[in-house]
């Protein structure tokens, strides 16, 4: 998914009048984090020259929608759909997280010794 593809889908699913260049921040620190947090090389945009691809592929590209849409409702004040948001975006982003484990981390070489 690209950050216009992570912007336009959020778009379709909450109306706004957030600026594209406050949700592409919002949108490329999320993926910052993301890549910091499993230890991943830091991610360069250049945007708006580029439209960059995300880090997390499909179907775990959808922690970006959800994220842009929780980001949306907590700045227009909607706190029940904030919080429904919240809940979705942390049941996506640990479903993403448990698969880049299984699928990034290096294997057991079974020579690890406990002391």
């Amino acid at each position: 998914m690209t950050i216009t593809q992570a912007i336009s889908r959020a778009d379709e699913l909450r109306l706004n009048t957030i600026s594209h260049d406050q949700k592409v921040e919002w949108v490329t620190g999320i993926d910052r984090q993301l890549a910091e947090r499993l230890d991943h090389k830091m991610p360069e945009y250049n945007w708006p020259a580029e439209d960059d691809t995300l880090l997390l592929p499909a179907p775990h590209d959808w922690v970006y929608v959800v994220y842009l849409c929780g980001q949306i409702d907590y700045y227009n004040n909607e706190t029940t759909l904030y919080a429904n948001d919240k809940a979705v975006y942390d049941a996506a982003l640990n479903e993403a997280l448990g698969w880049w484990r299984r699928n990034h981390c290096p294997d057991d070489s079974g020579n690890v010794q406990v002391m």
